[in-house]
Order: structure tokens, then sequence, then C-alpha cells
């Protein structure tokens, strides 16, 4: 991030001098600096734990969301996230046939290390002290328990544990805070003062390790540093008999303050571009807010007007089928229950219902809707950072129509799977252009997590209201990959069912050109003019798309359509999927222009013609009971009646 972004973000975002002190580690900050007053609001001064009406009504897994990694896991291991499915697929003896009898707590550590951090947070255990919550049955919590024991005996901790064993290390030790602390207050009626004092005891080791890792580590923007922030308020406010329970909040504050000044842009988008993270990092300040405000303890700075702006964030960017766009490192995870969630928290800044058309100009982030439920949805991301989560599609973009996704972003298969370097972050698995051939160097290496780098790649123009909504995405010559082309990409929504893809690339020499376009399972033909692709339901089981056909309405077309087969990830898992690849090669100034024409489901596909006439194409799209529309193309000008 520049430092003139940098510094713009901390004066909108930072409530008090000092919030957004990146480069200084936690200890260099003055114990004042974030002094909170500590009114416990229970009789008694009881700490409150604020959650159980949720407990009362949601699953575990619907009201903490999980890290991507950690519900693939879930979904593979266990087949489900309802509690009682849960515990009745662990009662089955699932954790052994998995990692082994007795469980190997560290048995994948070195191989698969998503099956391994997934047992060691503990997303399951929780469902256990639910379901005795719900059911007073005291079995629930012997089991609970009996895991609980097990894992202390298997793995004490040892001075240097947090740096040779991934059990205690990282966003393992605060999951797992955070999941004892729902099993410690979810059973504490039905709990034996010994197996309490068993709880608060490891608790207080993984306090230890908080506060050495965490709580010592320089200031940043990612999210592993605030799940530690987290985890450290929960312990340092639940828990007042720990020794360190003051500092504990005090280090916790320090860094959700400094995480919501600097790990989000004003708009409410994630610095680290990270749509499939965005509800579990929304989910630490929504609980960070309300024990914080449920203890009589000032929250982190500015939490209400951030929670309303993640809201804002997650329903303008929320797809059709209610998940969150597959850009970049992200599954697709769910927004309405952490939406509802915040949403009862800001209260009459509740965000609600379906978002229209939205713009995030900190994030370099476009949501376009057209044609109503039975139109368009566009999402536009020029890719404004590469590196770290973010791939390296620039000028991207996923389509929907009627509901169904029609052109789709690969996503990202889990960290385990070596396609993700091979695949998944190269140019080639997104909505993109290859010049030249050339891929980005960085994400294309085989180093999993390469370093950030801000690229000049922008959204130019945004006309959402006009009669044709219309965007447009700039990547300059300067760009890394662009080998001296500017190139631009401008998407029209025509009707509710017809759109226009073009792009414009000025150059000075002679360059090929490679416009990707990525389906989602499913019948994709080119026509025997090679000008075209159609695009069929699948059949069998498999996820509907959009039926459509995409056809080059360029002047002097020089390009065909080719396919080819890539991977798209479905819930983290790599499956084939067809990449279309229109390809040309031209010198100087050359233009694409690809008409598609989604099928309504109530009169048919519109039936197109075209005439080229002084270098003017007019293409005629009729439809039955309509009138027709007419689009005129000349060069890079498209203009429609």
């Amino acid at each position: 991030m520049s430092r003139g972004r940098r510094q713009f973000i901390k004066k909108i975002c930072a409530g008090t001098a000092g919030v957004a002190l990146g480069g200084l580690t936690i200890n260099a900050i003055p114990a004042g600096a974030f002094a909170n007053p500590r009114c416990n609001s229970a009789p008694g001064g009881s700490p409150v734990f604020p959650f159980m009406k949720y407990a009362g009504r949601c699953n575990i897994g619907d009201y903490i969301p999980k890290d991507q990694g950690g519900k693939f896991i879930q979904m593979t291991v266990l087949g489900t996230e309802d509690d009682a499915g849960i515990v009745d697929a662990i009662r089955g003896g699932v954790l052994t046939r998995v990692y082994g009898e007795p469980v190997g707590w560290q048995k994948y550590e070195r191989s698969e290390i998503e099956k391994s951090v997934w047992l060691n947070r503990f997303y399951f255990l929780p469902s256990f002290a639910r379901m005795y919550h719900l059911t007073g049955d005291r079995s629930y919590l012997d089991d609970m328990m009996g895991i609980i024991r097990q894992w202390i005996t298997d793995n004490p901790r040892m001075p240097d544990s947090h740096r040779t064993t991934y059990n205690w290390r990282d966003m393992q030790v605060a999951w797992r805070s955070i999941h004892f602390s729902w099993c410690y207050y979810l059973g504490e009626k039905g709990l034996t003062p010994e197996e309490k004092k068993l709880i608060v005891d490891t608790l207080g080791e993984h306090a230890h390790i908080l506060l050495t890792g965490f709580g010592q580590a320089k200031l940043n923007e990612f999210n592993h540093q605030s799940h530690g922030g987290l985890a450290m308020i929960y312990l340092g406010v639940l828990f007042p008999m720990l020794d360190d329970s003051a500092e504990l909040l005090r280090r916790g504050m320090i860094i959700l303050n400094h995480h919501l000044a600097n790990a989000f842009y004003p708009d409410g988008g994630n610095v680290e571009q990270m749509f499939g993270y965005y509800p579990f990092q929304a989910h630490l300040f929504r609980d960070a807010f309300l024990i914080c405000t449920g203890n009589g303890i000032e929250p982190p700075v500015n939490s209400l007007p951030m929670l309303r702006r993640m809201a804002l964030y997650l329903a303008s960017v929320e797809r059709p089928d209610g998940t969150v766009p597959q850009v970049n490192d992200s599954y697709e995870m769910p927004v309405k229950p952490i939406l509802d969630t915040i949403n009862e928290i800001i209260g009459a800044a509740a965000v609600t219902g379906t978002q229209g058309s939205a713009l995030f100009p900190d994030t370099q982030v476009a949501v376009m809707r057209g044609g109503g439920e039975a139109g368009w949805y566009l999402l536009a991301n020029p890719a404004s950072v590469i590196g770290a989560h973010a791939h390296a599609g620039r000028l991207g973009f996923e389509l929907w129509h009627g509901g169904m996704p029609l052109l789709i972003e690969s996503g990202c298969c889990n960290y385990d799977d070596p396609a993700l370097v091979s695949w998944y972050r190269t140019t080639r698995a997104h909505n993109s252009v290859l010049i030249d051939g050339v891929t980005e160097a960085a994400t294309s290496s085989q180093v999993l997590w390469v370093p950030r780098r801000e690229t000049p790649n922008r959204i130019t123009d945004w006309n959402p209201a006009a009669e044709f909504p219309s965007l447009t995405m700039v990547s300059p010559p300067e760009e890394a990959t662009n080998a001296n082309v500017r190139w631009s990409r401008k998407i029209t929504l025509v009707r509710e069912h017809i759109a226009v893809i073009s792009d414009s690339f000025e150059a000075a020499g002679d360059h090929s050109y490679e416009i990707l376009l990525h389906f989602p399972p499913s019948d994709v033909n080119v026509l025997s003019s090679g000008k075209g692709i159609m695009v069929k339901q699948p059949g069998g089981s498999a996820t509907p798309v959009a039926p459509a056909v995409i056809h080059s309405v360029t002047p002097d077309d020089k390009g065909n359509f080719t396919l080819s087969s890539g991977l798209v990830s479905i819930r983290a898992t790599s499956t084939a999927a067809p990449v279309a690849s229109y390809s040309l090669r031209a010198a100087g100034n050359t233009y694409s222009h690809l008409l598609v024409i989604a099928s309504n489901g109530k009169n048919g596909t519109p039936v197109f013609r075209t005439r080229t006439r002084k270098g003017v194409t007019t293409v005629t799209v009729r439809e039955r009971g309509r009138a027709g529309t007419r689009i005129n193309i000349e060069g890079n000008s498209v203009s429609i009646t």
C-alpha cells in the first residue's frame, strides 16, 4: 500500500492518536494508550458471556464463520455444520478413522496442513457444549471433556512449543482459546469445579503463547494477528481469574484498534482483497464489540461505523446464490449468517435486502446489477493488488445471469493443493487477457505466499444509472505483464439479457492477445464459424449455468475461439471446467467486442445479425415480443439504440 493511501485510511478510520501505529511492537505502546474502564455489568462482577442468545438459535458454525480451510476440512471430515450431526459423527469414530487411534494430533502437520490445523483449532468442540446447553444431557459434557483431557495430555506446552509445533502456534492457539471459551460458558452449569479448573488452567497456557507471540509481534494488517487480538479480548474479559487478564485485554485492544484502522479501506473492503476471508474477519470485530459492551468496556474505536461498512460491503458484493465472489484466494462462503448478526448490532442502520450497484473506490471493486432478479450480476476486480492472497487476474470479472453463473473466476483450491500456484494464481486462470503470453511472474512461482504489490490497474468509469449501465477498467502500459500495451475493458449491460465486453489495446508494435473466458462445469461448444461459442445447461446434477451465446462482433475481425480444459474450485475442490480463448494477433491499436446474449427463459434466446459498412458494424438483436436493439461499433466506440 502506498504511503499516501495508508495515511488517508488512518485519518478516516482512526479515532484516537496512536490507533494506527504500524511498525511498532505492542510492547512499545504505553500501557495507558488504550485504557478501558473495567466495569462488569453482571451482579457480583461476574463476566457476561454475551452469546447465549445466539447459542439458543444458531449452530456454532453459523454464528462463528470458519476460515475457508476450516470449513472445507469440516465438510470433508464431518460432512456437516449442524451441531447434532457433528456430535454424532465424532461419537461414531470419524476422528480416529481420519487421524488414527489414538488421535494423532500432529499426524498431518508436515503433509496436509489444512487437516492438521482444523483438528487443533477445535472448530467442532463447542457443538458438544451447545447440545448440552440445549438439552441438559450431561453425556455431551463427558464427551467434550474427554477430548479436552486427551489433547492436554498429548500436547504439553514446552518453552519452545510456539516455534516447533503447529499445535501451539499462531491461529491454532487463537481459535482454540475462543472455542474453549465457548465450551466453558455453554457448559458452565454442568461442569464440575475440577473440569472448570482444567479449562481455565489450559487457557492460562494459551494466554502465555498469545502474549509472547501475537502480543509482542510487529503490528501488521493481516488476519492472523487480528485473530490473536480477539482471543486476547476473550480471555482478558471472560476469564478475570487469569493472572494476565488485564494485559490480555490491553494488548488485544491495541491489536484490534490497529486492524480497524489499517486492515480495512474506508469503503469497508479489506486490504488483503479477500472476499472469502471477509465473513470470519467481520466476526472478529462483531465479537469484540459484544464482549466489550456486554461487560461495560469501551469497544474498539469506530466499531459501529466500521461494522456497518462491513455489512454494506458484504450485502453489496453478495452473489445471487448468497455467497461471496470467488475471487483471489476465495471459496464460496455464505453471507447471510454473519450479515444477520451484524445487523442486529447496528439496529436502525441495518443493511437489509438486495443491494443495487456499488463502487468501492478504495478497494477497487465494483458490483453492477441490471434487469432485476432475472438480469445481470457483474463483479469487477481490476486487481489493484497482486500477491499474497491476491491473484494475477487483471481486469477480471464475474458475470451471472438470472441467478446463475455464466463467466466465473476460478477461485481457490485448498492450500495443500499444488494447483494453487500452478493454476489458480496465474493469469490464465482468470477472465483476463494474456498479452504475448506473459503471466504474472511472482504469482506463477512455486512460492506459496509471495509479497504483495500494488498495481496501476483501476476502475476508471462507472455509470450504473445510465440507460445502458457500464463500467470501464484500465491496465496501463507500465503494468508489468502488459508488454507496453495500454489495455482497457468496458462491460456494458445492454438489456436484462444482453451485454457487451469490449477490450481495447493501444500498442505501437505487433502483439498477440488471448482473451480468456471461464465457465462453470458445463457444455460449451465453439460455433462452426470459430467466431462464437454456445453455453448450454449441463446434464445430470451439475450446478446450473446460464445458457448463452457469446459471439465476436468486431469489425474486420481477425480472431477465433478455441476451447481448453481448466480448473475451477467448487467447495475448495479442484474441478475440471471449460475455458474459452479468443485469440488474435495484430499490429498497432486493436479492438475486440464480444456480444453476450443469455437466454431469458421465457422467449428463448434472442437472435442477431451483423452488417459492416465503411468500418462500422451494426449489430441488430431481435427477440419475440420486443423492439429490436441496435448496437453500432466503430473502433473502440460502442453506441446503443
